[in-house]
């Protein structure tokens, strides 16, 4: 089973982050306004409300911008 991590963004937005199955250090994102799924541009892939396969620098790089977008500081779920 894919272990999955939840960051949280103030208290609206959540980063999922979820290990790819038969993938190692490949990553699925999802990001969640008001437990809600939604896109987010810049983040999500276009169109969809998750991105796949994506780096650890990817993910460094995606919570960046949730801190930009949010002003706020992640924090683990």
């Amino acid at each position: 089973m894919p272990k999955q991590r939840i960051i949280n963004f103030g208290p609206d937005y959540k980063l999922s982050i979820v290990d790819e199955q038969n993938k190692p250090d490949r990553f699925e994102l999802a990001v969640f306004y008001k437990d809600r799924l939604v896109e987010m541009p810049g983040i999500t892939d276009q169109e969809s409300t998750v991105t796949r396969f994506r780096t650890t620098r990817d993910v460094q790089c995606i919570m960046k911008k949730m801190f930009l977008i949010t002003g706020k500081m992640p924090e683990n779920s």
